[in-house]
């Protein structure tokens, strides 16, 4: 597996702030997102932004990627000294797929994740001392899925590699799971001479949405409004996980006032709050300009800086 360059894949500065890495993968995400994009490869390019964004938005896993990409940028693949992350050690010759399998828990930031890849027989807890692995009959990788498969539940066919051989397993992703839940695939693991048939773990990863946010079992979704609409409220159509409803916006709303959706989240305690967002309209014209104006003048005694 060839190295990949977080920072480039996002087109940002390796010293880019979290809000600048942020900015660029939501920029990215809206072009290559599948169900939008026309590009041929936006499957691809968007798990690959996906990937990209999963390391560097988190401050401890970007910092470990930072080392391995000076070490690696250094000739360590080709070092004949060892190597060590924190409780990780390397031996010489380890790989940058190696070593982020490693780092950052299995397969789940090798590429597509379970999407139409293989994977090999490597867990979680694998340690590399001296180009070795210590194998484990239960195996532990990530699955990535998407945010109307957390909602709705599906069906995966995996292909796995074993120490037996490859294999075909089918998995059910049950309605309503949460980022980081983990489901077990009884006697579909490894099997080690002398040890039991093991278990294969799946930790479920849900990559990042281009229109919803996730916080916990909550799903969040900002809702741009006209000044009129804000004001006077007004019935518009908002969009879910189960497709577009129609939600009524009080008179007086304001911007970031959250209006909730229940049970349009992830399981029985979860709902989507919309978040508000006040527009204002480009002045274009003589007349528009004019009834601006004519707001101000009505409004003569209120001040946005103290709210009355």
């Amino acid at each position: 597996m060839d190295f990949k360059d977080y920072y480039k894949i996002l087109g940002i500065e390796p010293n880019a702030s979290q809000d600048e890495i942020k900015r660029s993968f939501k920029k990215l995400a809206r072009k290559y997102h599948p169900d939008v994009s026309n590009e041929p490869d936006a499957q691809a390019r968007f798990q690959e932004v996906s990937e990209a964004y999963e390391v560097l938005k988190d401050k401890d896993k970007r910092a470990e990627y930072d080392q391995l990409k000076d070490y690696l940028a250094n000739g360590g693949a080709q070092s004949d000294q060892g190597f060590q992350f924190r409780q990780h050690q390397f031996g010489p010759g380890a790989g940058f797929e190696d070593i982020l399998n490693t780092i950052f828990g299995g397969q789940g930031f090798g590429g597509d994740g379970f999407r139409g890849q293989d994977f090999g027989a490597r867990g979680f807890g694998n340690s590399f001392g001296h180009g070795q692995s210590q194998p484990s009959a239960d195996l532990h990788h990530n699955l990535d899925i998407t945010l109307e498969e957390a909602r709705h539940g599906g069906q995966r066919q995996l292909r796995l590699r074993t120490t037996q051989g490859e294999k075909t397993i089918n998995v059910k992703i049950p309605a309503g799971i949460t980022q980081g839940k983990e489901l077990r695939l009884k006697g579909q693991g490894d099997k080690q001479s002398g040890t039991r048939q093991g278990d294969l773990y799946l930790r479920i990863n849900i990559l990042p949405h281009q229109q919803f946010r996730l916080d916990g079992n909550h799903v969040e979704y900002t809702l741009p409004v006209s000044p009129w609409e804000a004001a006077l409220g007004e019935s518009l159509e908002v969009p879910t996980l189960d497709g577009r409803v129609r939600m009524k916006i009080p008179a007086g709303s304001q911007t970031g006032n959250r209006l909730r959706l229940k049970n349009k989240g992830l399981g029985k305690d979860g709902d989507q709050y919309v978040v508000l967002r006040i527009v204002n309209p480009e002045i274009s014209s003589d007349e528009q300009r004019a009834a601006f104006e004519k707001l101000k003048e009505t409004f003569a005694t209120f001040s946005a800086r103290s709210g009355h």
